[in-house]
């Protein structure tokens, strides 16, 4: 019953028929990790995917000298790594708790099978995976044409589109914000004081306040400020 509740909780499940919920909680994991634990390696072989039940998880890569930069952070009711199951072999990144977070580890098989006896399932893998792309070309587009202030306009506009809020909280360090971004401290900060002098947003330590939208989605398109 614990893990029906806990499965229902993540958008992947809602609407899935009782007979369907329950045969995906009978191939799910479930498990708790603590802060910093890793889920996986760069390099493992991808045996199934996961879905964060409670807490947050960040994927990120790490270079040879030891340098951390982080691709996503996953929210409670997100999946991760669904995309490796499809058709690559290793995980391309790694994974790790963010806090002390709950978790459900779907073995790649079991769960095609699942996927291929439901259209609803195959319908909300197809939009998860379609979601995947979609945000990893606004990454290589904003990290290849757009300089840092545009790419932070665009984050906060990212940010606020998804809460429906023109309240955004940093819910990571700046530090690590700045390697999400593909930029230093420094800069970010320096990003930060640019948006703020021209009247755009107003920060508050974590919480930014967009006060002109309109002129963040210029910023955001490539626009100078």
């Amino acid at each position: 019953m614990r893990s029906l509740e806990l499965l229902h909780q993540c958008y992947m499940f809602r609407g899935l028929e009782d007979a369907e919920l329950t045969a995906a909680a009978e191939i799910a994991v479930i498990r708790t990790v603590e802060e910093g634990e890793l889920l996986f390696f760069q390099g493992d072989a991808a045996r199934g995917f996961y879905a964060v039940l409670s807490g947050m998880v960040r994927v990120f890569k790490s270079s040879p000298q030891g340098r951390e930069y982080t691709l996503h952070r996953i929210p409670a009711g997100q999946i991760f790594a669904e995309a490796a199951i499809f058709g690559g072999e290793h995980y391309p990144a790694n994974a790790a708790a963010v806090e002390r977070s709950t978790v459900a580890f779907f073995p790649a098989d079991r769960f095609r099978a699942l996927v291929a006896g439901s259209p609803v399932l195959s319908l909300k893998m197809i939009g998860s995976l379609s979601r995947f792309v979609r945000d990893f070309n606004q990454q290589i587009e904003d990290l290849s044409l757009k300089e840092v202030p545009s790419r932070l306009a665009s984050y906060l506009q990212r940010q606020s589109e998804e809460t429906g809020s023109r309240k955004v909280m940093l819910e990571s360090s700046k530090t690590e914000l700045a390697q999400s971004l593909g930029t230093v401290l420094e800069t970010l900060s320096r990003s930060f004081r640019k948006l703020q002098d021209v009247g755009v947003i107003a920060v508050s330590e974590r919480s930014i306040e967009i006060l002109d939208p309109d002129r963040l989605a210029e910023i955001a398109a490539g626009e100078k400020i």
